[in-house]
Parts: structure tokens; sequence; C-alpha cells
């Protein structure tokens, strides 16, 4: 007897040829279903069944989600949004209990590290993974500029935030001010208010190098599996348009510390940068 597995893709936005990949992976064995709160999601589209739910933000939402996955008999359920991880992420036992489905998030603890980029650094300077200076404050970045430790360009943007949303690039004291008042106020007004309300913005060192972006595997047991690495030849809208497969040697052991420090579920996407021969991690989505 054949097994089938039905596959639950929420926030299914814009990603037709992800969810199109998802459908070419069951090759008829399972079904590939989409939400969203938009019926028009061009993902939708690429699904062999599709429903419009509530809005993440309703507190409908997970109940809603919860009903799909019965309805449809799903064994596993990923999301497309950054924006809606950690709330699955926060509901996930309860999910699981209520479905016996698997939920490909992050622990808690993973998805705090890997969502707010003040933690990410802590993490790394935890780990002895070399990492981008990083400051909360304008005060802290100019004495460490003053102190020969930060110097310009430098990056302001929300400590908390995907697809460069907010990033501005800054070349002197005065616009660092300015560009930190503004995203403040860009993030207190925007959707990404509801992830933080205090120390909001940080300051980074600009790197100018190489980009890579390495996929790291884990099962539903939160267990690594490996890992692949590219080099980024282009970008849009903060996502990876083009890229080549990149020799995983250098990333080996810096991989082999982060899988052994983080648990998670399914693709950990680790971004780092390449300047003068160091490699330097940047970020993590989980």
């Amino acid at each position: 007897m054949e097994l089938t597995m039905n596959v639950l893709l929420t926030c299914a936005g814009r990603r037709h040829y992800l969810a199109r990949y998802f459908r070419d992976a069951l090759s008829g064995q399972g079904l590939l279903i989409g939400a969203d709160m938009d019926p028009t999601a061009p993902a939708l589209a690429a699904c062999d069944r599709s429903y419009q739910v509530p809005a993440v933000t309703s507190p409908d939402y997970i109940n809603r989600i919860v009903e799909i996955i019965k309805g449809d008999d799903v064994q596993m359920v990923f999301s497309l949004s950054d924006l809606e991880v950690g709330l699955l992420a926060n509901s996930r036992r309860t999910i699981e209990a209520e479905t016996g489905a698997s939920v490909f998030v992050p622990d808690l603890s993973t998805y705090r590290i890997c969502a707010d980029k003040w933690e990410t650094y802590n993490f790394c300077k935890g780990l002895g993974i070399p990492t981008i200076p990083t400051f909360l404050s304008v005060d802290d970045a100019l004495v460490a500029l003053r102190n020969g430790l930060l110097r310009f360009p430098l990056i302001v943007k929300p400590r908390w935030g995907s697809a460069s949303i907010g990033l501005t690039i800054v070349e002197d004291e005065i616009s660092l001010q300015d560009s930190f008042n503004s995203c403040n106020k860009s993030i207190s007004e925007g959707t990404l208010s509801s992830l933080g309300n205090s120390e909001t913005v940080i300051i980074q060192q600009l790197i100018i190098g190489v980009e890579y972006g390495v996929d790291v595997l884990f099962s539903s047991r939160c267990e690594y599996h490996g890992f692949a690495a590219k080099l980024k030849l282009g970008m849009r809208s903060g996502e990876t348009d083009r890229a080549v497969t990149a020799f995983p040697s250098r990333f080996q052991s810096l991989i082999e510390t982060i899988a052994a420090s983080l648990r998670h579920r399914g693709n950990l996407d680790c971004d780092f940068l390449e300047q003068d021969g160091e490699i330097y991690l940047l970020e993590m989505n989980p």
C-alpha cells in the first residue's frame, strides 16, 4: 500500500514556484493544501486545495488552521511567512496534540534567537562564531567608533524583521542619528511593532564582500541531517534570486556548532558574509 502525505502551506502568499516544488515532490502521493487570507494569493493556484483564512493576528486564526489540518488529514505543516513563524512556534504543541500533524517550525527558544538580531549576535559571541559588531544605541555605536571598534559606513535596521525592510546605510554621525530615529518611527507605525516595543533598532558594521546562504536541514525530531551552501549572485526584495553551489568544507565546523546548539525542524537558512577571507554569520532564518 502506498503511503500518502498531505502537506499544508500556511501564509502561502506569492511563492507559486515553491508550492509547485512541494506538489512535484509529492508526486501524486498526497495533497498539497494552501491557506492564505487573500484568496488570490498566487501560490494557492499551485495547490490541490486552497482555503481563505483570517489574518494571522486574528484570535480565530489557529483554530481555523486546526480545522483545515483535521478536515484534510494533514501530516506536515510549513509556514511561508516570517511573521507567522513565532505564532506557530508558540502554538505548536497545541496544534500537534489536537491533530497529530508535524508543524515544521523551531522551538520557541530557537525562534527567539533567530528572530531577534541582537539575540543572534549574542548567540554567536557565546559560541565563538565570527559575527558582525552590533549595537542597540547610537551612543554605544559612537563610543565604538571612537575606540576604533567600528568604522563608517554602518547599517541601521530593525532588530526584528526580514527581507531587508527598513535597512539604511549611513556614512556619518549626523545621518546615523537621523536614520536611527527614522527606523524607530517606521517600526512603531508598521507591522514590525508587534515583535518588540523597546530597543527596536540595531546598528551594525557594514561588511562588503561575498554573500553565502547555507541551508541546514533538521528532521521532525529536530535531528540535524546536513547542509548545502550556495554563493549568492543576485538578490531581489531581500531574497536570493540567483546562486551557485559552494564548497561546503569551509562552513562545516560553523554549521555543526550551530546545529548542536539549536533545536529546529525543517530548513534553517543561515546567511554569511565574507570579507578579507573571514566568514561572518549575519543572520539565521528559521
